[in-house]
């Protein structure tokens, strides 16, 4: 099958949708022939985003909603508009998640923690085991784990702390669903611009000092990692169950 339609006929839900690396991944589904269900913080951003992918959307459906994936009832109606909006679910892309507080660990506010737990790895809990109940056999999980899931960074315990238990949630999902065929698996983007890294990534300074700690010399896209969820969610990713997938120019080094 060609690049261009390698999820033809395939039904994709994704969390955190409606900007960077989510809305990225979202247009390029899309484009390689699946239809989408959409999940963001609100209703204007979800109707924004539906608004521009849908020309994408040939032959669709494309659906979205707004979701607070930290609870419960929410994240449960969301997985009953991707069942009956796209009939079933074949991949997931859980993607949603919310920044630390840029703090020493001794500074950090327990209930900024708590939130920062409670969106990141309790929403990405409610969303996998939601979407993997719709999944048939070659079912597709696909956490964002992010970079500081292996290699920490100071100021954000927080956030590191619920990226590590992400990884370890794909990777225990993986084990439990491998009799069914499920493949489950996570991504660790380094560095990209996005509405969630635009305070740190846009002012010079602060860009001059983490591009520093990247071999590469340059940040990612979210095309880029867009590009890497799409394969990894075809045929080339078949094999790969429980990997912690790295795509940060060389950060983790």
């Amino acid at each position: 099958m060609t690049a261009a339609k390698r999820h033809e006929g395939r039904r994709v839900l994704i969390s955190g949708g409606t900007s960077g690396i989510g809305l990225a991944a979202a247009r390029r589904f899309l484009e390689e022939g699946a239809s989408v269900c959409l999940l963001g913080s609100n209703d204007r951003t979800v109707s924004d985003a539906l608004t521009e992918l849908e020309p994408l959307a040939v032959p669709g459906p494309l659906v979205g909603t707004a979701c607070d994936v930290s609870r419960e009832e929410e994240v449960a109606a969301a997985i009953e508009l991707a069942a009956t909006g796209l009939g079933g679910l074949d991949i997931a892309f859980i993607n949603a998640g919310i920044d630390g507080e840029a703090k020493p660990a001794l500074e950090l506010d327990p209930g900024h923690l708590r939130r920062v737990l409670e969106v990141n790895v309790v929403g990405a809990f409610l969303v996998a085991t939601g979407a993997a109940r719709l999944m048939g056999r070659e079912g597709r999980l696909i956490f964002n784990a992010s970079v500081n899931a292996i290699r920490p960074e100071k100021l954000f315990a927080d956030y590191n702390a619920s990226k590590a238990a992400v990884a370890s949630l794909a990777q225990t999902m993986a084990l439990e669903l491998a009799d069914r065929g499920i493949v489950s698996l996570a991504i660790c983007p380094g560095y990209v611009p996005t509405r969630m890294t635009a305070p740190y990534m846009e002012d010079p300074a602060t860009a001059e000092e983490l591009l520093a700690d990247v071999p590469a010399g340059r940040f990612s896209s979210g095309e880029e990692v867009a590009g890497l969820v799409s394969f990894l969610a075809g045929e080339g990713g078949a094999y790969m169950t429980g990997s912690l997938v790295n795509i940060d120019g060389g950060r983790s080094i």
